[in-house]
């Protein structure tokens, strides 16, 4: 699955360039767009108050700028860490004739009760949606 958006200007600093919290938000609705794509309603995760999947870890390199009206294509590709972790990994590229790569960002997030804050084992939704998307990084 492929995520495309064009570049706003509130996506941009002082500097008219993507401001790296910007890119952070417009990756994590390409996450939330592959798991609606994927058959698992973003919306149906965050309604239940026994789970949370919050991110815990988050990164992003820039190779090259972005400006407002840039178009991009970003894909998300995740991966099963343990039983309660997975990871998201996103390529970003400038939507050109020839594409180029402009910035890699990751995430990864934990399932938790939110009330206990206490580890879960993923929900079996989740898990059909990494097996059928990713690889087990227990097995590499």
């Amino acid at each position: 699955m492929v995520y495309q958006r064009t570049i706003f200007l509130h996506d941009t600093d002082a500097a008219g360039v993507v401001y790296f919290a910007s890119l952070m938000s417009i990756c994590h609705e390409a996450y939330e767009s592959a798991l609606n794509a994927g058959g698992v309603p973003f919306k149906s995760l965050i309604s239940d108050a026994t789970l949370a999947l919050p991110v815990v870890e988050a990164r992003i390199r820039f190779f090259h700028p972005l400006f407002c009206g840039d178009r991009v294509s970003i894909a998300p590709v995740p991966a099963l860490i343990n039983s309660s972790e997975f990871k998201v990994d996103f390529e970003v590229f400038l939507a050109h004739e020839a594409p180029i790569k402009v910035a890699y960002a990751m995430t990864r997030h934990v399932s938790i009760n939110p009330s206990l804050r206490h580890r879960l084992p993923l929900p079996a939704p989740i898990i059909g949606w990494l097996d059928s998307h990713s690889v087990n990084l227990d097995n590499l």
